[in-house]
């Protein structure tokens, strides 16, 4: 969805296999415990600790997933959540790498009429901002919403909003939550490769026009895969025949992408580098290896990767003029899958610290990480 040596992997007992964060007593200067938690293996902290070795920045998941939470209490969401990062902080907030957060709703797109929908989630994420803000200040609240390209209603699914109504409720939104970064999916909620960049560049204008206009960051969350399909009707047959064909991009067609988004964006982040850019040609286990059942050859995406590799190394380390940041990817969505291979302790560490570097090599800053509670589980 991102600084010890490698024998330092043990150093992660400190956080034991059920840590507990502690604050200082006033009174007696001890530490007394607010809050319990269990760290499977270490996956977590082996995370952070590999990024502050990089130099990275990493970005994790608020243990409050989907968008079908409507119409729940979004108070009571937001508390419970809230604790859950309270204790998060707790455990990780001591690490350089520790950044942000990410708010892991794919909504449905809104219009301000859409009177219920819209308090709820602007109250749910404003409790949500406001907690990771106060337990760890500095840190940034992200999330990642689509847009819709179906305009003539082929799929018949959600309603098309015009670019700038889309944009409207973003900026209030963002406003009224004290959401810090926006990372716009560039590829619409379907993801089809008929899309052009004339179709989603006013998304791209108008929803950085927003986040301007409410004092947040703008980034783009830039796919690497897509659907390939001839048009509306393959694409509709595709769906109706759990068939998507998912594919990589390719590279001619990512860099333009991506010049596009640095057209509009401060930072870049992807969706897709996992499965179909993995360098890693012997699964750790840790990563998703197939799109809805689409399997993803490893060696062809390690091939994707190399070439990839080879274009962002090339990049002035400047931003070119006329753009706004290097058109280059600068993190990755990446669903943990929890240790499915039951590695040790030591051995899920070291593939870990794989991954990390790979993603590192190919330049990337922030290690976006999605299911994160897969692996951290708050018991107290």
């Amino acid at each position: 969805m991102k600084r010890i040596i490698a024998i330092a992997a043990a150093l992660c007992a400190l956080t034991l296999s059920a840590c507990q964060g502690a604050e200082k007593s006033k009174d007696n200067g001890k530490t007394t415990p607010k809050h319990e938690w269990s760290d499977k293996h270490d996956t977590i902290e082996s995370i952070y600790s590999i990024a502050d070795e990089f130099g990275m920045k990493v970005i994790c998941d608020i243990n409050l997933k989907g968008g079908g939470l409507y119409p729940g209490n979004p108070e009571y969401l937001a508390a419970k959540a809230g604790l859950d990062a309270e204790a998060f902080a707790e455990a990780f907030g001591h690490h350089s790498s520790f950044w942000g957060w990410y708010l892991d709703n794919e909504i449905n797109p809104l219009r301000e009429s859409d009177t219920e929908k819209t308090r709820f989630w602007r109250t749910l994420w404003k409790g949500i901002a406001d907690k990771c803000h106060s337990v760890a200040p500095g840190s940034k609240v992200t999330i990642a919403p689509f847009f819709i390209l179906d305009k003539y209603g082929k799929r018949n699914v959600w309603p098309y909003y015009e670019p700038q109504e889309y944009a409207a409720w973003w900026e209030k939104t963002l406003k009224e939550t004290g959401i810090d970064v926006l990372m716009l999916q560039d590829s619409g909620a379907e993801h089809l490769s008929i899309f052009t960049l004339a179709d989603r560049e006013p998304f791209l204008s108008a929803t950085a026009q927003a986040c301007a206009n409410a004092g947040a960051e703008f980034w783009v969350d830039l796919e690497s895969a897509q659907v390939f399909c001839k048009d509306w009707d393959d694409a509709m047959a595709q769906e109706r025949n759990h068939s998507k064909d998912w594919r990589y991009t390719g590279l001619e067609w990512l860099k333009d992408k991506l010049n596009l988004a640095a057209k509009y964006a401060t930072n870049i982040v992807n969706w897709g580098y996992y499965p179909v850019m993995n360098p890693l040609t012997d699964n750790s286990g840790l990563t998703p290896t197939d799109i809805d059942g689409f399997s993803v050859d490893l060696n062809e995406a390690n091939a994707n990767y190399a070439a990839y590799k080879e274009y962002a190394l090339s990049l002035p380390e400047t931003v070119p003029a006329g753009l706004k940041c290097i058109p280059k990817i600068n993190g990755t969505l990446w669903w943990l899958v929890p240790n499915s291979k039951n590695l040790s302790t030591s051995e899920l560490y070291n593939a870990l610290r794989r991954e990390i570097r790979g993603q590192r090599n190919a330049g990337m800053q922030y290690i976006w990480i999605v299911n994160a509670y897969g692996s951290f589980t708050v018991t107290k």
